[in-house]
């Protein structure tokens, strides 16, 4: 891996193409600075639609509809299964009425499936530096908007402030924590393919900042994820020999010294502000309190005198309730339709609002998505696709926690999970010279 990746001259297209692919898959935490905070262009859905077609142009190839690049099979056709039956329920049982943002993000799904299907092999390691750098300048743009924020305090969730007339205060945290999931995980795995230790302390810096804007989040959705992913990889990728070898050639002159002057340079800052330890500490002591009250409220077992009970949980508790009514009514085969209920736990959502084919579909998309994460978890082979598995590792607990089955954010993603996520020839085409020849035509 190396900076020439970013060269405009010399890699113009795959620039492009990566960067219009990262304003889609993790577009919304730039659409809130640049909306809200900066207050540029219009409010509303508007902007939201500009900035979706300003990436799709970015990612039209020189080649459109002359060539395409073989996708994961098995995730294209459950994906598409999907999508076409919300399509059917969009118009022909919708009794909430055919809003022009739902269809107009049913478009957006397919158009950026179709334009990842023309995106070159090779852009894979521009792609994953690219969401690197993204998502790390939205970290930075997030503590800007909270700097800037009268009505932010240290304690409140870490969001960009809607400018939007009757927006919730505090914005959309969840999507904030996500970025900084992303730059997470982009920064871990990008670390072992740069020799440098001043750039393997920067991209580790790069991740200590993404857990603190995950903590100051305070989603627990992305607590879960990142757990989760821990998890997968010593579970799957971890070996202690391996570990060891690598600590050994870590712990050279040279690194020591520059670690001792990052460790230096921390201690530094928070000489200077004191108070930012004791806020992050704070924020962690909150969310075991918040754990501790969903699992009052799911179980219904006081495990402590302060334990509240937590109205999202509850939420969800009730959410199951629901789908067991439409599993033993006459609602089961079709479902009540689309987007009819809001259970806040799209797995069950795809079978309560889309009945039996819904549920089959999206169910066996996440199935063999996991099933394809971990494999590729356990390879590693190339950056992109090890980015992309942890990643996917992450969003599974979303299926239980929080958002639709419908929305562009899970589907922009899984896109992505859909184009470079267990296809075979990925990683071995540069080698072969056979980057064109594994195109499905030509």
């Amino acid at each position: 891996m190396n900076f020439s990746l970013l060269n405009i001259f010399s890699n113009f297209n795959n620039l492009r193409y990566a960067l219009g692919i990262t304003m889609v898959f993790n577009g919304f935490p730039m659409i809130f600075f640049v909306r809200d905070t900066l207050q540029i262009g219009p409010s509303g859905s508007s902007f939201t639609a500009a900035f979706f077609i300003l990436a799709f142009l970015l990612m039209l190839p020189q080649h459109l509809f002359q060539r395409l690049y073989k996708p994961n099979i098995i995730l294209l056709n459950m994906g598409l299964g999907f999508l076409l039956v919300t399509v059917y329920y969009f118009f022909f049982l919708n009794y909430n009425g055919k809003s022009a943002t739902d269809a107009g993000y049913l478009i957006f799904i397919f158009v950026f499936i179709a334009l990842l299907l023309h995106i070159p092999n090779d852009v894979k390691d521009t792609l994953v530096l690219v969401l690197f750098l993204y998502s790390l300048f939205c970290n930075i743009t997030l503590v800007y908007s909270l700097l800037t924020d009268p009505n932010w305090s240290p304690g409140m969730r870490a969001a960009v402030s809607f400018s939007i007339d009757n927006a919730r205060p505090g914005g959309n945290p969840h999507m904030t924590a996500r970025n900084g999931v992303i730059c997470l995980v982009s920064a871990v795995v990008l670390m072992p393919r740069f020799s440098g230790v001043l750039m393997k302390l920067f991209l580790f810096f790069s991740a200590l900042f993404s857990i603190a804007v995950v903590v100051l989040s305070v989603a627990k959705s992305s607590y879960l994820g990142i757990g989760l992913m821990c998890f997968c990889y010593f579970v799957f990728r971890f070996r202690f020999l391996t570990a060891l070898g690598s600590m050994g050639r870590f712990f050279t002159y040279r690194n020591i010294f520059m670690l001792i002057l990052g460790f230096l340079a921390i201690r530094y800052f928070l000489s200077l502000y004191s108070n930012v330890l004791d806020i992050l500490i704070n924020y962690w002591g909150n969310f075991e309190n918040k754990i501790m009250d969903v699992v009052f409220t799911a179980l219904g077992v006081k495990l402590s005198a302060t334990a509240n009970i937590d109205y999202s949980a509850m939420g969800r508790v009730n959410g199951f309730e629901e789908f067991l009514e439409t599993f033993y009514s006459r609602d089961a085969l079709m479902g009540r339709g689309f987007k009819s209920v809001y259970l806040d736990i799209p797995l069950l959502e795809s079978f309560v609002a889309e009945g039996i084919a819904g549920f089959i579909f999206f169910a066996s998309f996440n199935v063999f998505l996991l099933i394809y994460a971990i494999r590729e978890i356990r390879r590693g082979t190339n950056s992109l696709t090890t980015f992309l598995a942890f990643f996917a590792v992450s969003m599974s607990i979303l299926l239980l926690t929080g958002g639709q089955p419908t929305e562009i954010a899970f589907w922009f993603p899984y896109a992505v999970f859909i184009r470079f996520l267990g296809v075979k020839y990925l990683d071995s085409y540069s080698n072969r010279g056979i980057s064109q020849t594994q195109a499905l035509s030509n």
